[in-house]
């Protein structure tokens, strides 16, 4: 079985993403389990190249080859042309936005028609993309926009945990307002259906964080225990998963309360990341549950403070490659 052809988008032209990729693919790991296709832009990428001191080849390509696919030779969809000279690591603007969009919705549409089989995205500036007219707080939000899906959650696989999160890129005062029963038991049954789609597992083990400290403290500390996660979890039950909690978020991943557990439901971003990150931060990738197709994403930002000075570390991109191909063999056998 010939290797899958996994995009890879660059990301912020001003962050680490251009600098990870060249060295990434001047690496043979990548090219052991897949055929990567970069989208990006050329002169870019040929900056990074020069700052990192690399042996790497650019190769502009309109459609995806068959064959050719080597360390240090990246085939490149390059849809922008950019002025390199007057970019500023760390300062996108409003171009950068809307390259970082470009790049998006070209692999997208790659994928879509069949000429890609996954996804691997690079990270990207949520204000650069907004004040170039793409209204969404993430990555995660516009690939269901582009996908026509209503719905989806950002799962982080590690070697340890897999976690789920119930809201994603909201602020911490509008968090309560998304923890209906309802979500919660979608987010629930898409948490159930990925695991078994992805990793092979027919009954998976679900664990629910609460929202409140101490699980609202019989309602002392907080309502949405009782009123909205706990309902959602006594009807996932009923429905046939394997469903557990809430449990308490502070002590839980320290515990043995912890253990045989398949996967972590949390109910807002920094609860369920601030563990992952710890433990695995170079290892840990973001994987989006609900998309039509597999899209793995590194966990980190766009690192300003250290782009253009040639140390980023490619590690984390690596391993978002390898676990979407991993992910592919999986779901090529549900």
């Amino acid at each position: 079985m010939p290797l899958p052809k996994i995009g890879i988008t660059m990301g912020d032209p001003t962050g680490i993403g251009p600098e990870i990729i060249v060295k990434a693919l001047s690496m043979g790991e990548p090219f052991q389990v897949c055929r990567p296709i970069v989208f990006g832009d050329c002169e870019v990428l040929s900056k990074a190249i020069r700052i990192q001191n690399l042996s790497v080849t650019l190769e502009v390509i309109d459609e995806i080859p068959e064959k050719g696919y080597l360390p240090k030779k990246i085939f490149l969809f390059s849809p922008t042309q950019l002025n390199v000279a007057s970019l500023r690591f760390g300062e996108p603007d409003r171009t950068c936005g809307a390259a970082m969009v470009k790049y998006i919705e070209e692999a997208v549409q790659k994928i879509q028609s069949g000429e890609l089989d996954a996804l691997t995205t690079c990270p990207i500036n949520k204000q650069a993309m907004n004040k170039a007219g793409y209204s969404f707080p993430g990555h995660t939000e516009l690939l269901a926009h582009l996908t026509g899906t209503a719905q989806v959650a950002m799962m982080f696989i590690g070697s340890k945990w897999r976690i789920v999160l119930a809201t994603t890129h909201l602020p911490l005062k509008e968090v309560s307002k998304s923890i209906t029963s309802n979500h919660i038991l979608s987010i629930l049954r898409l948490t159930h259906d990925g695991m078994k789609k992805y990793f092979g597992l027919p009954h998976p083990k679900i664990a629910v964080l609460g929202l409140n400290p101490h699980c609202g403290e019989e309602g002392l500390l907080g309502e949405e225990e009782r009123r909205e996660i706990l309902p959602a979890i006594h009807e996932a039950k009923s429905n046939g998963m394997d469903v557990e909690g809430p449990f308490p978020a502070d002590s839980f991943f320290g515990v043995s309360k912890g253990r045989g557990v398949d996967v972590v439901v949390s109910m807002y971003h920094d609860q369920g990341l601030i563990p992952i990150k710890m433990c695995e931060f170079k290892e840990a990738v973001n994987f989006t549950l609900g998309l039509p197709f597999i899209r793995t994403s590194v966990d980190h930002g766009t690192a300003y403070e250290i782009a253009g000075k040639g140390l980023a570390d490619p590690t984390n991109l690596i391993q978002a490659i390898l676990t979407a191909s991993n992910l592919l063999k999986f779901k090529r056998n549900y």
